[in-house]
């Protein structure tokens, strides 16, 4: 009697043998049933099936359905990058978290990173300085905190340095962010703090968060005292 054939879905360990059907699957028809010998094995996308040439009556050895698979994992991994990525801009660590979460192997992570920096999909040293530059401008964050919120998005210190670069090179602008944070917390805190040492302490602590050096606390206090 002729084999039953399994449900599709369950792949089924590797045997050699004939391509009996191939079937585009219900839930996304971009991905393709393969049964061998009139049971289920495995489930590839259309890419991979004209990539081998697949179709009815080849005969597939182990080593060939596994060179199958592995090829359909590979792109996969690179379709689930590149979704990530659509959404926003990522570092090259933070793909590799979301493949590894996604459960896929190292081989297939490190292919689908590869592919996308040739494509230049990914560019850490873009990304940082995009990234500090608009943290500077729309949240006024000085150098410190910017350069602790790339280090946790997995980005190089050299990418980091090459971003912040233009920050050290221009301290007076970080003086005028950092006053422009602080003249509105300082107001708040002369009504709330009437001790002149305490309300210092208060504002170099808020401006030590927000990633302001020593020296800029300093010449924003002097400045605001001054005024």
């Amino acid at each position: 009697p002729a084999p039953m054939s399994s449900r599709a879905g369950e792949e089924q360990p590797h045997s050699a043998g004939t391509i009996t059907r191939l079937t585009i699957q219900k839930k996304d028809a971009e991905r393709v049933s393969v049964f061998i010998d009139q049971r289920y094995v495995f489930g590839i996308h259309q890419e991979v099936l004209l990539q081998f040439g697949l179709k009815k009556g080849d005969f597939l050895s182990v080593a060939d359905q596994e060179a199958i698979q592995a090829a359909d994992g590979m792109l996969r991994a690179k379709v689930v990058a590149i979704r990530y990525i659509g959404y926003k801009p990522r570092t090259v660590q933070e793909v590799r978290r979301k493949l590894r979460r996604s459960g896929f192997e190292e081989v297939q992570i490190a292919h689908a990173v590869e592919r996308l920096l040739t494509l230049e999909y990914l560019n850490d040293e873009a990304y940082a300085k995009t990234y500090a530059q608009q943290r500077f401008t729309h949240k006024n964050y000085g150098p410190q905190r910017i350069r602790a919120e790339l280090m946790k998005r997995g980005l190089g210190r050299e990418a980091i340095d090459v971003a912040l670069q233009s920050f050290e090179a221009n301290p007076n602008d970080l003086v005028e962010a950092a006053f422009e944070v602080a003249e509105k917390r300082w107001s708040r805190l002369k009504e709330r703090e009437p001790d002149a040492r305490k309300r210092r302490h208060k504002l170099s602590s808020f401006l030590q968060r927000r990633g302001y050096t020593f020296d800029t606390i300093q010449a924003v206090l002097g400045k605001l005292e001054s005024e």
